[in-house]
């Protein structure tokens, strides 16, 4: 089994052995809409409004580039681990967004305190002071009622399908307080990773010919239902995977009450929301922070990554080794100003020595090419003597007949090409600004964008490229601003958009005094050199998970090899942590002695026997001279012995652990002997 098994059986085992409280005014109740509608009626009542400044605020939100997934499962499914409250029915009501809001915020509240409570759609319908009604509404509305007053029970509120139903909210006592929500990005990874906290508020698109089982229709624009997600199956509808949703139209629709929709179909995973109900996140602990190890050739060793949730809910991780420098397929790479690692910012005004570049008839999108550069320049292998300059934010060294002001993604076939995308986007001189161009004819160039409005005059920008032979480029941002900062492209692109190192497009990023450098390495040795076991999982509350991490010299030549362990998780705090990782190889040596040959590496062997009734034996091997601290942890992380402590020559040690007081279960046990450290599992059963 393995730890991810574990703790998903533990969570389940948790959850139940609680005890399901209901209060007496939860008790079952026979309410007033119990007539059945057929499909062609629910039609009829599909309720779904989406402010625009909702929408806007989702439009944005979509731009963001999908978060690492934190679940590689392909099945989940909150109904089989108790986080789901019983299928309801909305009736002859447009009050879908109140269903999906309330069946949401059930499952938050069941989820963290293991009570089943029927809250009331009907105080979301009557006491939601926006626009929502029976004629349609938004999900928000619903959620500013159980954060405002608190959300009361259906019996003390029963759902009338009526909107004219007077709010009596304050003859109840609120059951639950939601204490605010998460707005998700519209991407398979994003939904996924919020649904690992509990079910999730959705809405797609019901069209007349719309089935329960895996339908399909084009994504669209159109949205006009709410439902709850639930989970997800990848393997469903021949490959395509789908969400497992709870729809509001009673238990006879569907497979009782659910529906399983293809993800993208008919716009499934628009404006989805997360409600949240008590301060209950988890917080990431990790040791060690950095790795730096030497390994021989033909030879490995392996670190353990402790990874520990002193939060109280759940805490999912993804741990993975990516190249400590980030480039594309060609070899560039990026840094800021905001970097350690990045440029210094220092501005370099050119408008009294450079010339004012002519950008044509319409200065609005207009193209200056060709400028004569004066010196040769490498951009993506090839060598270009003239640079040609839009008013639109980007630069390209072939094409003068592009006026492309659409920033799009980085990269892409269609012109232009050979870019410098500075900052992409809509702008026009006919409002003001000018820009200039300078060459000292040698080995340096310079073109600025000064005090240049974007087409809606949201902003005023200066900025400038940086050219520095034989091939360095930086960009410079002086004054930026205060409107349109998020919607641009920002990168580099070869001559055939094939290839290309995309900064950010259309997500705020840049600001005043900022410099981001473009620079060329060789492409690094693959990290084939870096195995990882069980690199996604959860830990729950208080728990501590023991990833370990191998690092091999096999097929490498002797120097250094460096790169990051990634550790992404779903700590607000901390969603994403990098541990560098330095590993040296070097020449495999075999060091002789009076007892014969000594271990070639650090290595902790399986305890023997295992599993173990009583006693076991612990083995290690040290190649070198250290200091030595071997421990006993329990399941939660927590040491509870100390076996060794103390310097040991170079060898082949043991240790033998009496457990005889001990309880049956999971133990751990960790070798730290220098930079060396290892954890392994062993089995006590009596």
């Amino acid at each position: 089994m393995t730890r991810k098994s574990l703790a998903i059986l533990l969570a389940i085992a948790v959850m139940a052995m609680s005890v399901t409280w209901v209060a007496a005014q939860q008790d079952s109740v026979q309410k007033p809409q119990e007539k059945k509608l057929s499909f062609e009626e629910r039609l009829q009542y599909l309720g779904l409004e989406i402010p625009d400044e909702v929408k806007k605020r989702f439009e944005d939100l979509d731009k963001l580039p999908p978060p690492v997934l934190l679940n590689t499962e392909d099945f989940f499914d909150w109904r089989m681990m108790g986080g789901v409250t019983p299928v309801k029915d909305q009736g002859d009501c447009g009050s879908c967004w109140a269903f999906a809001a309330t069946g949401a915020f059930e499952s938050a509240v069941l989820i963290a305190d293991s009570i089943e409570w029927d809250l009331s759609e009907q105080q979301a319908l009557s006491c939601n002071t926006g626009e929502s009604s029976c004629e349609g509404g938004w999900m928000e509305d619903a959620f500013a009622v159980f954060m405002g007053y608190g959300a009361v029970g259906e019996a003390c509120m029963p759902y009338q399908a009526d909107d004219t139903v007077p709010c009596t909210q304050e003859q109840c006592v609120p059951l639950a307080r939601q204490i605010g929500f998460e707005d998700i990005p519209n991407n398979i990874s994003a939904i996924k990773n919020a649904l690992l906290s509990g079910p999730v508020s959705t809405t797609f698109m019901v069209y007349s010919d719309f089935q329960y089982n895996c339908y399909w229709h084009d994504p669209t624009d159109e949205i006009n239902h709410a439902v709850v997600i639930v989970g997800w199956d990848d393997v469903m509808c021949g490959g395509l995977g789908a969400w497992i949703v709870k729809n509001s139209w009673g238990v006879d629709h569907g497979d009782s009450g659910y529906d399983y929709i293809p993800y993208n179909s008919c716009g499934i995973g628009r404006y989805t929301q997360r409600p949240i109900y008590a301060d209950g996140a988890p917080i990431l602990s990790y040791s060690p922070d950095s790795i730096s190890l030497s390994v021989s050739q033909n030879g490995s060793a392996s670190r353990t990554v402790e990874i520990s949730n002193l939060g109280a809910g759940n805490l999912n991780y993804h741990l993975d080794a990516v190249q400590s420098v980030q480039q594309d397929s060609f070899g560039y790479f990026w840094f800021d100003s905001d970097s350690s690692q990045g440029p210094q910012y220092g501005w370099i005004d050119i408008s009294s020595i450079g010339q004012v570049i002519d950008f044509g008839v319409d200065i609005d999108d207009g193209n200056s090419g060709p400028l004569d550069l004066g010196f040769s320049f490498n951009f993506y292998g090839n060598d270009f003597n003239s640079i040609c300059v839009c008013t639109n934010g980007w630069a390209s060294f072939t094409d003068s007949v592009s006026v492309e002001y659409g920033n799009v993604a980085i990269p892409d076939p269609e012109p232009p090409n050979n870019m410098l995308a500075v900052f992409y986007d809509d702008m026009n001189f006919e409002n003001g600004g000018t820009g200039y161009f300078y060459t000292n004819n040698s080995d340096s160039a310079i073109i600025t964008w000064q005090d240049v409005p974007d087409w809606r005059q949201e902003g005023i920008f200066t900025f400038q490229i940086i050219l520095v032979a034989p091939m360095s480029v930086t960009y410079q941002y002086e004054e930026m601003g205060p409107g349109r900062l998020s919607e641009c492209s920002i990168g580099i692109e070869n001559g055939d958009g094939t290839i290309g190192l995309e900064v950010i497009r259309d997500t705020t990023y840049m600001h005043n005094f900022m410099a981001v450098d473009f620079n060329w390495e060789p492409l690094p040795v693959p990290l084939t050199w870096v195995s990882i076991d069980e690199g996604v999982g959860v830990v729950l509350p208080n728990q501590t998970a023991f990833v370990d991490v191998v690092f091999s010299g096999d097929g490498l030549s002797i120097g250094t090899y460096d790169a990051k362990l990634r550790l992404a998780s779903n700590d607000p705090n901390n969603t994403v942590n990098d541990i560098p990782v330095i590993m040296e190889v070097v020449e495999q040596t075999v060091i002789s002695g009076n007892a014969g040959n000594l271990p070639a590496g650090f290595s902790l062997s399986q305890n023997y026997p295992n599993p173990f009734n009583a006693a076991t034996i612990i083995g290690y091997d040290l190649s070198l001279p250290a200091h030595v601290e071997l421990g006993i942890y329990n399941i939660l992380g927590r040491k509870m012995i100390t076996l060794i402590n103390e310097f040991q020559q170079a060898g082949k040690h043991h240790v033998t652990w009496n457990a005889e007081e001990m309880a049956s279960g999971f133990y751990f046990y960790k070798i730290q002997a220098g930079d060396y450290s290892e954890t392994k599992r062993m089995l006590l059963l009596k």
